[in-house]
């Protein structure tokens, strides 16, 4: 397995569990302190509500206005509720929907600014705008994989999120979750060492070399210096306000195991913190037959939130 083939797997790790394409939403643009403007969309409850429901996309270099899992399904989590999603760095709704992680027409902007600290920022100041206009009562995030990573980052920083559910977001270091992946894709032990060599010489470069450009797996230098650097497991010792864990048993992309670990450790000594595991669900909650179970981690996900909202 090549390195090329290992990061174009690591795709999959960060795909998309959470996304949105609201058609009736209203978009708004905010500008940041550089001049470009964040994008975002707001679907509003008619009557009015009292309850943000923020949804929050994975890695992918696509336009969350694009992608109908959320507009489907996650957007009736909270039925009542208002809903928002957030553009990343350099990408409108005109950015046409593509799987290929590869794509030539991932806008250059995105590629040198994006990363989580920068999606927490442009969500922060989301946020912030629309509790000067609104004051909503109840704030609730829910994320996957890379999402699930940026929900739990917003849920230590920010005294208003009401709850947070975070979904296949792996263990406590991204790099363990990728060599998981790598073995779990890997055909003999020879193979991993190869695949594994090479992946752990790429995050070497990049945690000690100067910024530099770079495209792989649609990502830039930033997102992947910061997503090596990220440690969730003290992310998620922050958090104050009530967090469910959710986590596929027969996921191949994240470390099952080591999520499990980071939950019981984070959870001994925090009771806010809720942990769930779908034995035989699959990264993106299919079962082994290939059918969507979508509508189950919902249900799961609506009981938990009736404890707290």
């Amino acid at each position: 397995m090549t390195l090329k083939n290992i990061l174009l797997a690591l795709v999959l790790i960060l795909n998309t569990v959470v996304a949105m394409h609201v058609q009736a939403s209203t978009n708004f643009t905010l500008q940041r302190t550089d001049k470009t403007y964040i994008n975002y969309y707001l679907h509003e409850s008619i009557p009015s509500s009292d309850t943000l429901l923020v949804l929050i996309q994975g890695s992918d270099c696509n336009s969350v206005y694009h992608n109908k899992l959320i507009n489907d399904k996650f957007a009736k989590v909270l039925p009542q509720a208002d809903v928002l999603t957030v553009e990343k760095y350099g990408i409108d709704k005109n950015l046409e929907w593509d799987k290929d992680p590869e794509r030539q027409d991932c806008p250059n902007a995105y590629l040198i600014n994006d990363s989580p600290a920068q999606r927490v920022k442009d969500y922060t100041q989301v946020l912030n705008t629309l509790n000067q206009n609104r004051r909503y009562n109840k704030i609730v995030l829910i994320g996957g994989s890379e999402g699930a990573l940026i929900a739990n980052i917003l849920a230590s920083q920010l005294s208003d999120i009401s709850a947070t559910i975070s979904l296949n977001g792996g263990g406590r270091k991204f790099v363990d979750d990728v060599l998981h992946n790598i073995r779990s894709q890997s055909p003999s032990d020879e193979a991993y060492k190869q695949a594994s060599n090479g992946f752990i010489g790429f995050y070497n470069h990049i945690l000690n070399s100067e910024p530099f450009e770079l495209n792989m797996s649609g990502h830039g230098y930033q997102w992947w210096k910061e997503m090596f650097e990220i440690d969730q497991t003290q992310v998620l010792s922050k958090i104050a306000t009530p967090v469910l864990l959710i986590q596929s048993g027969q996921d191949k992309n994240v470390s099952v195991d080591l999520a499990i670990a980071q939950a019981k450790q984070i959870s001994k000594n925090q009771p806010n913190v809720s942990f769930k595991v779908f034995e035989q669900l699959d990264h993106s909650f299919e079962a082994a037959d290939g059918t969507s179970q979508v509508d189950t981690v919902i249900k799961g996900i609506q009981h938990w939130l009736a404890q707290y909202l």
